[in-house]
């Protein structure tokens, strides 16, 4: 309990702050509250939780900005005739791609956890694939390409189940 003039701490049955000699019987006390090893812990984990929002907002700007530069340099390639109006959608979607695919290496060099990667990757992998079949006419063999890439999910889905069963 502290003084409610000075702010000392004081015991319940003092009847004077030894500080500033206060009548203590007569005032309200503030009850003293300890810091423990629970509250460090706490106030800590919400503080990562914090730089981690900052750290993932900070990431979807930088993307959303490369996202709006690819844009930008696709249409200026295009009107210097670097490639056809047709292949403009594939050359996009493949940009987008490798955007989305370093997005998920930098996920995964932050954190260790694939896991946290593994969206972006896969997402970069079928734009890349799609944007891939347009430009360089993958017409027979890149829906095979999605194909396989779904089996990778579908497979990584039940090895995962395995490793944390869910109740």
């Amino acid at each position: 309990m502290y003084c409610p003039s000075c702010g000392n701490e004081v015991s319940e049955d003092d009847e004077f702050c030894s500080k500033c000699r206060t009548n203590l019987k007569g005032s309200y006390i503030r009850p003293v509250r300890r810091r423990n090893e629970k509250d460090e812990k706490d106030e800590k984990n919400e503080k990562d939780e914090k730089n981690e929002k900052q750290e993932d907002e900070q990431a979807g700007a930088i993307t959303g900005g490369l996202v709006v530069i690819w844009l930008g340099v696709a249409l200026w390639l295009e009107n210097a005739n670097y490639f056809h109006g047709d292949d403009f959608g594939g050359f996009f979607l493949m940009g987008i791609g490798v955007i989305l695919i370093l997005r998920g290496l930098w996920a995964y060099s932050k954190s260790g956890v694939f896991d946290h990667a593994f969206g972006f990757l896969i997402g970069g992998a079928v734009l890349s694939v799609i944007g891939g079949g347009i430009v360089f006419n993958f017409d027979e063999w890149w829906p095979l390409l999605l194909i396989g890439i779904g089996l990778v999910i579908v497979i990584r889905a039940f090895t995962e189940r395995n490793k944390n069963p869910w109740p």
